[in-house]
């Protein structure tokens, strides 16, 4: 037999992680579904094709994600999750043009929305 090209701590293969919480390291979760990520960790983690259905800012809070290949091939984030991140990378320092359109990206009046939703919650 042969032996698996990584081996993962914990494997979750097509399950339901709408409420999982937590620290999660060097696991598998293929074709998972999230939706309540708050004071969720998953570090080096791999997502691929899981789903966030993540809809609502305060489910979004406290959520953190190792940003890797593994984090992103063909994982589905919410459109809410999708625009977070857009506007996290807004929010950062230099490459003015590109944080520019990802406003026109997320759209104006929902990154206005949302970004003042985000500061009161800071």
């Amino acid at each position: 037999m042969l032996e698996p090209l990584h081996k993962f701590d914990e494997v979750h293969v097509e399950e339901n992680c709408e409420n999982l919480s937590g620290f999660h390291e060097n696991g598998l979760f293929f074709g998972c579904t999230f939706k309540d990520l708050r004071g969720l960790t998953l570090k080096d983690c791999d997502l691929n094709h899981a789903k966030f259905l993540t809809d609502d800012v305060r489910e979004a809070l406290g959520f953190t994600l190792t940003i890797s290949c593994l984090s992103f091939n063909n994982a589905e984030y919410s459109p809410l999750l999708f625009d977070l991140l857009c506007l996290l990378m807004y929010k950062t320092k230099g490459n003015d043009e590109k944080r520019e359109k990802l406003l026109d990206i997320v759209g104006r009046d929902r990154a206005e929305k949302l970004l003042h939703i985000l500061k009161r919650l800071e």
